[in-house]
């Protein structure tokens, strides 16, 4: 049999006997509240024992002496407390042993049962009273994946890489030489060019003229001596003769390519060689032009 404390609603395992000998008096072991057992029995589902010879139990008369000084519960004679109680407790004493296996010969003490939802329900409460819901469980923060961005990064920097040595294809075959059989089979497979470099700004006009020629009036023979400062052959670069009148104004413009100043017999491929000068003549006809001066540049395009 179960009874419970009104008081505190704890839950205690009780006898028949322990009932009888008390007259149903009992003292709480948590809050000691003293109230009567008979009136607080609920079911007990769970399977009951036999009881002890001698079970110790928790309880006082209800004027309130000590539990330590009272007598023991098995012992004395049951006090006359009505036939109806009397027959109540003979009866569920009867049922007990009844229902208890032949084996089992003692019974477990009366213990006192905690209520098993006092935390949630003190959590509840107090999260209700500052009006917060339920908190959830924080969840394990799961490890960032790295290496698609690693991977991505050496991507774009492999990228980054190809198209530096693509656009300064000529400088690296200049600064590394071993280099430009590489590079150069690379580019007929990729049908791209290797060009020489140009640096215009190592690039002179030593000297240069402009005359009538002496065997035709009509033609101007353009005279210069082009340099290359550096100590690396460089593309051919292109000329620009421009006729100007007697206000210095431009009368006429012509770009001269390396085939124009040098003839088509010579190979332009090979470039301009390091630390050398080339003297060119050019034959142009001028019978409409009346020029009395003229500006010469170099240039890449």
């Amino acid at each position: 049999m179960i009874t419970y404390c009104p008081s505190c609603h704890t839950h205690f395992r009780v006898h028949a006997e322990q009932l009888a000998a008390r007259a149903g008096q009992v003292r709480c072991g948590k809050c000691g509240r003293v109230f009567d057992a008979l009136e607080h029995l609920i079911e007990d589902i769970a399977p009951v024992r036999a009881p002890r010879p001698k079970p110790e139990f928790e309880a006082t008369r209800a004027d309130g002496a000590d539990a330590e000084h009272a007598p023991e519960l098995t012992t004395g004679k049951t006090p006359d407390i009505g036939a109806a109680v009397q027959e109540r407790v003979i009866t569920q004493a009867a049922d007990v042993v009844a229902e208890a296996p032949e084996r089992e010969t003692e019974t477990p003490e009366v213990a006192i049962l905690e209520p098993a939802v006092a935390e949630p329900a003190n959590a509840a409460a107090a999260a209700s009273a500052f009006g917060f819901g339920p908190v959830a469980a924080a969840e394990p923060a799961t490890p960032a994946r790295r290496w698609p961005w690693v991977l991505g990064a050496l991507l774009l920097l492999l990228i980054l890489l190809a198209q530096a040595m693509y656009h300064y294809r000529s400088a690296i075959t200049l600064l590394f030489p071993e280099t430009k059989p590489y590079a150069a089979t690379l580019c007929a497979s990729l049908g791209c060019e290797l060009p020489l470099p140009r640096r215009i700004d190592l690039m002179s006009i030593e000297a240069s003229d402009l005359q009538a020629d002496t065997t035709n009036p009509n033609v101007m023979v353009l005279s210069a001596t082009l340099k290359n400062r550096a100590i690396f052959n460089q593309q051919h670069p292109l000329l620009e003769l421009t006729l100007t009148d007697a206000q210095d104004l431009p009368v006429v413009r012509r770009v001269l390519a390396p085939q124009d100043y040098l003839g088509k017999a010579v190979n332009t491929q090979t470039g301009f060689a390091a630390n050398t000068e080339i003297a060119i003549k050019v034959f142009i006809e001028g019978s409409q032009v009346k020029a009395t001066g003229y500006r010469l540049y170099l240039f890449y395009p």
